[in-house]
């Protein structure tokens, strides 16, 4: 007994003493301080969170296990720190923290710098955003994080600017234009990457008239050091540098070159500084549309690929390409995690990555060489991947230029950009999934190319029942979305466990997860739940209720002694705030806000069937690609929003919240067709949940007008 207690004396010694020299440490240091050196010493390191997933392998797998199993469930909250935000969406950033201190990003490109054990302000910077571009721009300004280096934090604002801020206090170093043509829809909303003396950055927009390519800048003094495009231009004009030339023997010569042709980099890099090779995972075609984009086919280089870069010189290593021909927004931007696994009885350096298509990749991350690839969601646009081409064996499913086919998975893929984990103590991946189908076809109309607004160039249709009753898709699941979270095991390509995460109404938002070596897996979901679960069997071990909407992955950090767990949250629209939790806390404050589906909709029914069914095409064509998955549901309208709609989408009148102005596609004569449809819908799912003695209120004309 005396040993016992003799020996837990020592330990909590060790414990503080290393707890107290490591703070000694980190207040001699400057603040930001992140080197290579401390980036690979892992293990010595683990009270901070130095990149987007942590290390450089990006595997959001932290070492610190003080939460475990036997004490999670006295998980609660320590802080929380709020603040106002451009988008109605939620945030998509992970925190970083650097020997105390967090840094963040809100939407647009705000940072914040906080005392991470207590939430408190250190600064924050607000950059002054292009309110021109942001009229034009893609995304709803959301922002995927920062990057620390050497004393500086870089961040890229949704308006295409590169900014170095001083890790102190927060004033600006340098910036760059990172923009090549501001007379086309690009925005920025992916976390900086630094390898070695360079930071690099992509861009968004493929959707709009965006042609994909990272930019990679002096990190010192931000001047630019190369640029790589992604897709070829005209080949008749030329090409920036050799790799196009060879990618442009996969385009049509008379390929829609004046588009754009997508395959932006807005997220998915990962640096090895052993190998000295920059991975960055590139994006869907524009338009999605491969019989439109290039008539006479071919793969399409470097549309959804992972490239590895060499970053002192920009030039290619080597590239995999994972949907050759991309057809349907089968983007491979999503998060890459560097391992060294064992296969056949050997060790390999591979990259791991879950991608839009369904199917889970092993890549040798030095040669780029395909070791396995199976599908980890239903698919059947592809049955399997050739091991020896390392081609996806289409199976004419997906094809959608002769008749409507109902595609899984669907646009938003088994995957999305919500950042998935690796454990290597249990060796096993675990990945926020989609299982959902969409209905593609070509469109009805020729193709017009429009400013600032979407030319996929597809009849995108959901999974609209009229169709489905008509026997398209005849045989395949329901294609209506469920989510669940999935432990994968990399290795024999097969899942582990899954646990079913479906919110109400069929939610396709998913949430990031990470997981630590107390074998747990930490995940916020879009309902306000913040839940963790056993590693190894997926059983849920405890669940806070935050009230708020959250995305992001969650992350974990040590402060004196004590280990904290934070997430970026939603509050409301426009509203987020960081919370941290830690054991032994508290109850989370939550934040009244209004919820408009508590009472009956604002507008009585109206409209003739005739214009009801108007309004229903014209919002699968035009709105439902992003409402209600990646904007508000526009089904839950208040009173303003109404009085506003015609201005909204015809006026450009919260083009700044990410709402595009729709006047070029769109007439005035389009308005109440649409306002009947979703009025419609609003009545239907109320009285579906009130009953159909519900109330109406009384709704003048003005207010449709």
């Amino acid at each position: 007994m005396m040993k016992s207690k003799l020996l837990s004396h020592i330990v909590s010694f060790v414990i503080c003493a290393f707890s107290v020299s490591a703070l000694v440490d980190a207040t001699t240091r400057k603040a930001g301080d992140v080197t290579e050196s401390r980036l690979r010493a892992l293990k010595g390191e683990s009270q901070n969170w130095f990149t987007g997933g942590r290390d450089w392998r990006q595997s959001y797998y932290s070492p610190l296990s003080q939460i475990r199993k036997e004490n999670v469930r006295s998980l609660g909250f320590a802080w929380d720190y709020r603040f106002d935000s451009s988008s109605a969406r939620e945030p998509q950033a992970t925190p970083l923290v650097v020997d105390g201190v967090m840094f963040t990003s809100g939407s647009g490109g705000a940072v914040h710098a906080l005392d991470a054990r207590t939430g408190t302000s250190r600064w924050s910077f607000v950059p002054k955003i292009d309110e021109e571009l942001l009229r034009k721009h893609c995304c709803g300004g959301v922002n995927r994080g920062v990057a620390v280096w050497r004393g500086k934090v870089y961040v890229a604002t949704v308006d295409g600017y590169l900014y170095a801020l001083d890790a102190g206090n927060g004033v600006v170093v340098w910036k760059a234009d990172t923009i090549i043509d501001r007379s086309r829809a690009y925005s920025s909303t992916g976390a900086p990457y630094i390898a070695k003396e360079r930071v690099i950055i992509g861009n968004s927009g493929a959707e709009y008239s965006a042609r994909g390519y990272i930019t990679a800048y002096d990190v010192e003094t931000g001047k630019q050091a190369w640029r790589f495009f992604i897709v070829p231009g005209d080949p008749k004009k030329g090409f920036e540098h050799p790799e196009l030339e060879m990618a442009a023997r996969t385009w049509d010569p008379n390929s829609l070159w004046d588009f754009g042709l997508g395959g932006t980099a807005w997220d998915g890099m990962a640096y090895d500084p052993k190998l000295n090779l920059l991975y960055v995972g590139t994006g869907n075609g524009l338009p999605w549309n491969r019989k439109l984009r290039s008539p006479a086919g071919g793969d399409n280089l470097f549309l959804s690929c992972i490239l590895a870069i060499n970053p002192d010189t920009g030039r290619l290593v080597w590239h995999y390409q994972t949907t050759p021909g991309e057809n349907w927004d089968f983007t491979a931007t999503q998060k890459m995690v560097l391992a060294d696994l064992k296969i056949e009885g050997r060790l390999r350096k591979v990259i791991l990555q879950a991608p839009k298509n369904g199917f889970f990749y092993v890549l040798d991350r030095a040669t780029g060489e395909l070791l396995s690839a199976k599908s980890y969601v239903y698919m059947n646009w592809a049955s399997q991947v050739d091991l020896k081409t390392g081609r996806p064996v289409e199976t004419g499913k997906g094809d959608y230029s002769q008749a409507p086919k109902l595609v899984f998975p669907q646009d938003r893929g088994g995957h999305n950009w919500h950042p998935m984990a690796y454990n290597p103590g249990t060796g096993l991946v675990y990945i926020p999934t989609l299982m959902a189908g969409s209905i593609y076809a070509m469109p009805t109309l020729p193709l017009k190319f429009h400013d600032y607004q979407w030319n996929y160039g597809v009849k995108y249709r959901g999974w609209d029942p009229a169709d489905l009753s008509s026997g398209v898709g005849a045989g395949e699941p329901d294609p209506q979305s469920r989510t669940f979270l999935k432990a994968w095991d990399p290795v024999k390509q097969t899942a582990a466990w899954e646990v079913e995460t479906t919110g109400a109404n069929h939610s396709r938002e998913l949430g990031g997860v990470m997981t630590t070596a107390g074998d747990l897996v930490f995940q916020g979901r879009p309902a306000g739940e913040f839940v963790v679960l056993d590693a190894k069997s997926g059983h849920q071990l405890h669940r806070i209720d935050t009230g708020d909407r959250m995305a992001a992955a969650p992350m974990t950090y040590e402060v004196q002694g004590r280990q904290y767990v934070a997430i970026m949250t939603g509050v409301d629209r426009y509203k987020d705030r960081i919370l941290a939790f830690t054991l032994d806390g508290g109850a989370v404050p939550k934040i009244p806000k209004a919820d408009p589906s508590a009472g009956p909709p604002p507008v009585s029914p109206f409209g003739s069937p005739a214009q009801i069914q108007l309004g229903k095409e014209l919002f699968e064509r035009n709105c439902a690609v992003c409402h209600p998955a990646r904007a508000p549901d526009l089904s839950k309208m208040t009173e303003a929003t109404y009085g506003q709609f015609s201005d909204i989408l015809l006026k450009g009148l919260r083009a700044t919240k990410g709402m595009p102005n729709f006047s070029g596609v769109l007439s005035q004569e389009d308005v109440r067709p649409l306002l009947a449809y979703l009025t419609e819908v609003a009545w239907t799912n109320y009285r579906d949940s009130h009953g159909q003695t519900a109330s109406q209120p009384h709704t003048s004309d003005d207010l449709l007008r």
